[in-house]
């Protein structure tokens, strides 16, 4: 009975995997695979940002609006509003100017989050509870880990 149980528990979590539920963290090696495949669009919204400060936009949001100091305002560019459209569609959740980087979240649990960030003045990026950070194949352009908790323990 506990096989049974045991293996129906497992066969349901990996549905859910598959199915797109619960997705697996993307890795570095994946997140420049998909850098490169989404770099056009990427580079027209970080274009857009650089002349607003403290952008926010999520996937549920529309893509012709983008919230910036908890206002919202419509964007005029065709272009551009095609560009977050395709990036929500293909995995984005979250694009946001913060500090020195423009952040493009392409995989989040509670407290984890993966993705693209791109340096504004070349340094580093500093993101909130950042883990780990490695740069990318074009200059500027990062792959980026956060963990609040591992944060926190690294920083007790």
């Amino acid at each position: 009975m506990i096989f049974i149980l045991l293996n129906f528990t497992v066969r349901i979590i990996g549905a859910l995997i598959i199915g797109g539920f619960f997705p697996p963290p993307i890795n570095e090696i994946k997140m420049e695979k998909i850098f490169n495949n989404d770099k056009r669009y990427l580079n027209i919204v970080v274009e857009y940002f650089q002349n607003y400060e403290d952008v926010y936009i999520t996937d549920t949001m529309d893509s012709a609006e983008i919230s910036i100091g908890g206002s919202y305002i419509k964007i005029d560019n065709k272009i551009v509003i095609e560009s977050i459209d395709y990036l929500k569609k293909h995995g984005y959740s979250v694009i946001d100017k913060e500090n020195n980087a423009i952040c493009f979240q392409r995989w989040s649990n509670l407290d984890c989050g993966r993705g693209i960030a791109y340096s504004i003045n070349g340094s580093e990026p500093i993101l909130q509870f950042l883990t780990k950070i490695e740069q990318l194949s074009d200059p500027n352009w990062y792959y980026y880990e956060t963990d609040f908790n591992e944060w926190r323990r690294r920083n007790e």
